[in-house]
């Protein structure tokens, strides 16, 4: 079973990236294409990047986007 704890962990990344000035216009969805989910492509190919993508991957792309 996956940590439970992930979840405040990686939305609290979120939530710090999404609301630095430059990101707060974004919408959700462009916020987690343009730096989450970049390893797809546009269209169906991006949806199933995201999909399969583990947490610790997301948890580590929010850091390392952070420290940007």
């Amino acid at each position: 079973m996956r940590d439970k704890r992930r979840i405040i962990r990686i939305l609290g990344l979120l939530e710090e990236l999404w609301s630095k000035d430059e990101n707060c216009d974004m919408r959700l969805g462009q916020l987690l294409e343009n730096y989450i989910f970049t390893n797809g492509e546009r269209g169906d190919r991006t949806s199933i990047e995201l999909f399969y993508q583990e947490d610790d991957i997301t948890e580590g792309i929010l850091k390392a986007r952070l420290k940007e």
